[in-house]
């Protein structure tokens, strides 16, 4: 069900074929369908989760959540922004395809640009508040 894989040379992989017409969370909706569930920070590294990366940042990041259930998105919406970070809703729990989608463009940025260090992407985004400042909200 997880669509990123690990070789045994630690060589990561993603299943685009699941990707292309599902999404883990669908996938967990489909098994459990009385949860409620909700896709959100799987968009940031781990370190970058953490509330002392950001604390000197003028940035407050944006984690995206996608559900079916209005009540837990609430709940998530709230969680999201204890943590330090700006909730953004996009949309219904079939909007998980493409939050996946785009944390397989971050690893491809984080393999080609920053030579596989995600916490990097963190680190550009940070500098470049500083750069363009009027950009920043």
């Amino acid at each position: 069900m997880n669509p990123l894989g690990v070789t045994a040379d630690f060589v990561h992989f993603h299943d685009l074929e699941f990707m292309r017409d599902s999404s883990t969370a669908e996938e967990l909706q489909r098994r459990l369908p009385k949860a409620r569930i909700v896709k959100a920070f799987n968009l940031m590294a781990a370190p970058a989760l953490e509330a002392a990366a950001w604390s000197a940042s003028p940035l407050q990041p944006n984690i995206f959540y996608a559900t079916d259930d209005a009540a837990a998105g609430a709940v998530t919406r709230g969680l999201i922004g204890d943590a330090g970070f700006k909730p953004v809703n996009a949309g219904p729990l079939n909007g998980a395809r493409q939050l996946e989608q785009v944390g397989v463009l971050l690893h491809h940025i984080a393999d080609h640009e920053y030579g596989g260090d995600a916490d990097l992407i963190r680190l550009a985004l940070t500098r470049r508040s500083r750069v363009y400042p009027k950009l920043v909200r």
